[in-house]
């Protein structure tokens, strides 16, 4: 099975502060929630997003 990646750009506003963990391992992880509007939608409510993001 041949596996691809998706690459997802997302321009938005945080939802709340984002919280970073490090590890001793020297991992970094972020969870924070985007709030994103849909150019091509009539509606004043955002889409929601739950992103973590390691390094």
């Amino acid at each position: 099975m041949l596996m691809s990646l998706n690459v997802v750009t997302l321009v938005g506003r945080a939802g709340r502060d984002p919280e970073v963990k490090y590890f001793e391992s020297g991992s970094v992880v972020c969870k924070l929630t985007l709030a994103v509007n849909r150019p091509t939608r009539n509606s004043d409510t955002p889409d929601w997003f739950n992103l973590g993001v390691t390094r």
